[in-house]
């Protein structure tokens, strides 16, 4: 579109100029100005040549003869001949003859009904390359107002059409990978439809699965605490009352079953505390979080005496909004596992506090042995790094503690030291109250 009016404007200039100039020329002097006469029609026609010379797009004009009057250096760059090469030279002599035929034909159907003509053409010019092109012609009078011939701009929109074909081929196989993309995600979401529909059997079969293996473990767990506890009393009575009656080997059987008794108890606690983290509804109310660490730190004072341990704490610990008695479980363990596995080195145990936009997170460090490779695998259950060997745990304590995070907004991690020690990391959500 820019290029129709971009021509027909030309065109229109070019007629404008050469009605003005042939009026000029066709003028009749008097006989003492004809010498200045001449001359202004030689600057008019300067001036004409110039301002045609000037503009990019080849331009020519004719007469009713088809005759070429004159044209512009992009014209003449267009053939590849001089401007004395064209004037006054028909398109038989100039162009291929099925080429001038139909410029012949086109120029004669103008000249015939005088106004505008437009249409777009294939020229192959000069330089041997086929141009796409919009020819835009237009006829133009003499002084007398009869027909004087026509004048013709040539714009070049090779670039425009490469640009549409390139276009429409990219459209075309936009619209075969649509369609075959359509095809893929139709048959895609009758599959994901029909998982979906299997997934939602399977889920409803394992949630009763679930129940029921919850129920059982309910049993298990309750039905087992009582016998562990009375073999712990009965073992702990056999060793108190029939120790001097027991040889060395029997004493060492009722320290084993002892030992064992005593961690069958704990094990159970421990089952009890994560079922009661997973299922039992939070209580959410505002901690006193100093108050909370005070009581924590008073629990272990004596251990850490005793081992010259030093704990530090931050000024300013906040009130949040938890779960008091999850607060005090995630905590608790932080402390004892670092008491428990820091080893003979563990000098410090460091207690530290910041806030984001969305929470709270606290930490606890220790210098102590630390974890080695695959730290966050501890958080599963049951799992036991390998720097707990050799101590007593049940491998439940931080499930626990991530179940804790979980179900108030946060998370949990651990950071190994460098060369010794560990941080572990808890992120209570803000949006809890």
């Amino acid at each position: 579109m820019r290029e129709h009016r971009k021509g027909r404007l030309q065109v229109r200039l070019a007629s404008r100029t050469l009605r003005r100039s042939q009026s000029r020329w066709n003028a009749v002097p008097s006989r003492g100005d004809e010498e200045h006469s001449g001359e202004a029609s030689q600057k008019q026609l300067h001036f004409l040549q110039t301002l045609i010379d000037t503009i990019p797009n080849p331009i020519f004009y004719k007469d009713c003869n088809n005759l070429y009057l004159g044209c512009n250096k992009a014209f003449e760059q267009r053939l590849g001949l001089t401007r004395k090469n064209i004037l006054g030279k028909s398109a038989y002599d100039l162009f291929p003859e099925d080429q001038a035929h139909k410029y012949h034909a086109t120029d004669l159907a103008l000249l015939q009904k005088p106004g505008e003509q437009s249409y777009e053409d294939t020229l192959l010019y000069a330089d041997g390359c086929h141009h796409d092109v919009i020819i835009k012609k237009a006829t133009f009078t003499d002084i007398d107002g009869s027909l004087g011939g026509l004048v013709g701009v040539t714009v070049d929109i090779t670039g425009r059409k490469r640009a549409e074909r390139e276009l429409q081929i990219a459209h075309d196989e936009l619209e075969v990978r649509v369609r075959e993309r359509t095809a893929q995600l139709a048959q895609a979401n009758e599959e994901l439809q029909n998982e979906v529909a299997e997934r939602r059997r399977a889920e409803e079969a394992s949630k009763e699965s679930s129940e029921k293996l919850k129920l059982f473990a309910y049993t298990v767990v309750h039905d087992l605490k009582s016998p562990a506890i009375g073999i712990n009393g009965l073992t702990k009575l056999l060793g108190r009352q029939y120790k001097d009656h027991l040889d060395e080997k029997g004493k060492k059987y009722c320290d084993l079953i002892l030992r064992a008794s005593e961690h069958l108890v704990a094990l159970v606690d421990k089952i009890n505390v994560y079922i009661a983290a997973k299922e039992v509804p939070l209580k959410v109310e505002e901690v006193d979080m100093k108050e909370l660490f005070d009581e924590l730190v008073a629990e272990v004072s004596a251990v850490l005496n005793e081992r010259s341990i030093v704990l530090v704490q931050p000024d300013g610990l906040p009130r949040i909004y938890a779960d008091r008695l999850s607060m005090v479980r995630v905590f608790r363990n932080f402390l004892d596992n670092a008491v428990k596995y820091g080893g003979e080195e563990l000098s410090e145990i460091r207690i530290a506090y910041e806030e984001t936009e969305d929470f709270h997170v606290f930490s606890v460090s220790d210098n102590g042995v630390g974890l080695g490779e695959n730290a966050e695998k501890i958080f599963s259950a049951f799992h036991r790094n390998e720097t707990a060997k050799g101590t007593e745990g049940a491998g439940l304590g931080l499930c626990i503690v991530r179940e804790i995070a979980e179900r108030h907004a946060g998370n949990v991690w651990v950071t190994p030291g460098k060369s010794k020690g560990s941080t572990f990391a808890i992120s209570i959500g803000k949006a809890l109250k």
